[in-house]
């Protein structure tokens, strides 16, 4: 336990640059260009999730399995390397030709004037350095090389936020937020200069990329796919679904309290995903080791969670006004069953992370594919119910279901 928040240090210095970055962001845009800004920020981050998460929640999530505690000496150490960084070039390849054969539904919001071969340049050009620039994070924290992780999330969230605010009155919010992808290249160029230095970079051939590494790795990747398709698509599904059934503004207000939502939910997800998955990654053939370790940190991190929600809930009206201005309270009735909701959701992934480590690909999909199905039937009944409201009573629902089949499902592990 005390390894644990020992090496939560370095994840807590990278969650405030990620936290301060955002709140930046968000202030700013708020404040210049009102709720249709958040709007299409949202978008654009909607746009850049359903880019990324094969990466990263595929293919890294995969490197961090089994390239943790392992020695780069280590044969199937350059393997995965190779694998990993060949299915980021496939992955990356399919998302330019699905962008830009389909840029007028992708796209579309950026491009108000019409095609612009200069912002599409400039926007695969960003998306590729954003791909190698988690790739190489994702070295560093299979590594547990968590000081240099969080300088290089301190390069781009500081710089990409500094940028906005150096340019907000000068450019068009579209091309402020293309900036502000292109600014991960300043990561990843020193993200890749490290791994070199440090020596975790093997030699990259034909023959070092092995048929059963690629297999694992497209393993990961199966059950990012279904993410993409149950979570991503999901939410921009209820988004449309949303603008038409209310008004702009009241879409706008839900999406604030998404927002919201989104910024505490990354310290945790930051969490976990940096010191919490990969040590139960390695610990995974130790039953008797893994079960004390999954019950420390579950029986620690639950009360930890519920304490600092309930201290956000308290303090809501000054997140609201911090995040945005006053424009904005009416979000504070949204929060009741959001916050709820996303207590059983963090809570709920402790446990279901389990899965991901185990490797149990077919499993997970079906858990992500009812979940999704679910999720969509609550909402309509809940939005016919509640109105607006309905929206955040469904996310509360749907995830309290989900966090009561992981304590029934790992009852055993943890009690």
């Amino acid at each position: 336990m005390r390894s644990f928040f020992k090496s939560s240090f370095w994840t807590f210095i990278t969650i405030a640059m990620r936290t301060v970055s955002a709140l930046i962001i968000n202030k700013l845009v708020a404040l210049q260009f009102g709720p249709n800004g958040i709007t299409l920020l949202s978008h654009f981050q909607n746009l850049i999730t359903i880019a990324t998460t094969v990466p990263n929640d595929g293919i890294n999530r995969g490197l961090i399995t089994y390239l943790a505690g392992k020695e780069t000496k280590d044969g199937n150490y350059g393997s995965y390397f190779a694998a990993g960084l060949w299915w980021q070039l496939v992955v990356l390849t399919v998302m330019i030709g699905l962008f830009f054969t389909q840029s007028n539904f992708f796209l579309k919001a950026f491009l108000q004037d019409g095609f612009t071969s200069g912002w599409l340049f400039f926007f695969f050009a960003g998306l590729f350095l954003l791909l190698l620039s988690n790739f190489f994070q994702a070295i560093l924290i299979a590594r547990q090389a968590l000081t240099w992780y969080t300088g290089l999330v301190t390069i781009w969230s500081l710089g990409s936020a500094g940028l906005i605010w150096l340019l907000l009155k000068q450019y068009a919010l579209s091309n402020l937020l293309l900036l502000y992808l292109v600014t991960q290249g300043i990561a990843a160029v020193a993200g890749g200069m490290l791994i070199w230095i440090k020596g975790w970079c093997p030699r990259i051939s034909k023959r070092i990329i092995s048929q059963r590494a690629v297999r694992d790795i497209g393993k990961f990747i199966i059950m990012a796919l279904t993410l993409v398709v149950c979570s991503n698509l999901v939410n921009f599904y209820v988004r449309e679904l949303m603008i038409r059934r209310f008004d702009l503004y009241q879409t706008g207000l839900w999406q604030a309290a998404v927002k919201i939502s989104d910024n505490y939910t990354m310290v945790f997800t930051s969490l976990i995903g940096l010191v919490y998955y990969p040590k139960i990654a390695t610990l995974i053939t130790q039953p008797k080791a893994f079960r004390t370790f999954v019950r420390r940190i579950f029986f620690s991190l639950v009360p930890l969670v519920a304490l600092g929600l309930l201290l956000f809930y308290v303090l809501r009206r000054w997140f609201i006004l911090l995040l945005f201005d006053e424009g904005f309270l009416p979000v504070t009735y949204l929060l009741d069953y959001q916050v709820l909701g996303d207590f059983f959701k963090m809570s709920a992934w402790i446990l279901s992370y389990i899965i991901l480590a185990q490797g149990r690909v077919a499993f997970n999909i079906l858990i992500q594919v009812i979940g999704a199905v679910l999720y969509l039937v609550l909402l309509f009944w809940c939005l016919d119910t509640f109105g607006l409201e309905g929206v955040t009573v469904a996310h509360c629902a749907s995830f309290g279901l989900f966090f009561l089949f992981n304590i029934i499902y790992f009852r055993k592990l943890i009690f």
